[in-house]
């Protein structure tokens, strides 16, 4: 499995320094396919890192453990202490609840209206302020357990927490009736729809084709009376435009776009070439109060 633990892109500034990594902030997105990190430095606002690993989809989280532990034994700056460490966790067994109707001793049913029970697995909450919402998720206890052991002080939250947040953040002072976001990670997407400010729908679809992806697209606009013609769609995470699912939504909705890069940060010259859409959420994380 070493051969996998070698990052897919690595770049980082000259101004990083491991042995002063506690005047850094790290950010984590983790999946059974994949482990990727931002560097940010607080005191001059800027993103200075940033590494990709892809591997072939792990069986369960007791391998993704083992991962981590290889991908740190390569890398052991990696685990070094930081200011602030932040670790999305990528699955999709979560449920959005309205803060209004959320009750602690109840998320378990909850979670249950539209999740399977998992074993070996912890019920986590976060907090959405700005979409005044509880997300409730499965966390697997060996990965919450070896997440601890790595970064003692990590804040975990699960990747819908903040692409709501993040979105909702982004669009708080601009005055259009409707936004569709979609993200796209590995055979599933979000969709988040904003209405006036105000978070109208989120959803999470699995596909395996451009077919399905586009119907699941479509019929939810439908049902939210969304005119394809009209509406403005964002994309963010893994699409090109020349992927099959990008080409086959072109022939449906008018207008669609890529997610900017965020402008209250700045970025390092080595970060220039990389897609920033691919690898916003690990950007857009800093702006949100989790």
């Amino acid at each position: 499995m070493l051969t996998q633990a070698k990052p897919y892109i690595s770049r980082i500034d000259k101004s990083f320094k491991e042995d002063y990594s506690r005047n850094f902030q790290l950010t984590i997105l983790l999946s059974l396919d994949g482990f990727s990190f931002s560097i940010f430095s607080p005191e001059k606002q800027r993103f200075v890192g940033l590494e990709v690993y892809h591997f072939s989809k792990l069986q369960d989280e007791l391998k993704l453990a083992a991962m981590l532990d290889e991908i740190v034994m390569n890398r052991p700056w990696i685990a070094y202490p930081y200011q602030s460490v932040i670790v999305m966790v990528d699955n999709t067994a979560s449920a959005l609840v309205p803060a209004a109707l959320f009750d602690e001793k109840e998320k378990g049913t909850f979670l249950a209206f539209n999740q399977p029970y998992k074993d070996n697995s912890r019920i986590a909450t976060d907090k959405l302020k700005n979409a005044d919402a509880v997300n409730v998720y499965y966390l697997a206890n060996m990965l919450a357990v070896k997440i601890k052991d790595l970064w003692a002080n990590a804040t975990i939250v699960h990747i819908s927490t903040v692409l709501i947040e993040s979105l909702l953040i982004g669009n708080k002072h601009q005055n259009i009736d409707s936004k569709v976001f979609v993200n796209v990670r590995k055979n599933v997407f979000d969709m988040v729809v904003i209405r006036n400010q105000k978070l109208l729908f989120y959803n999470t679809f699995k596909f395996s084709t451009k077919e399905d992806f586009i119907y699941f697209l479509l019929f939810a606009m439908e049902q939210l009376r969304l005119n394809p013609e009209k509406i403005e769609l964002i994309l963010c995470g893994l699409i090109e435009k020349s992927s099959e699912i990008y080409g086959i939504t072109e022939r449906y909705i008018r207008t669609i776009k890529f997610i900017e890069r965020n402008k209250s940060f700045e970025y390092s010259y080595v970060l220039d070439e990389l897609t920033w859409h691919h690898n916003s959420l690990l950007y857009n994380v800093m702006q949100c109060e989790l």
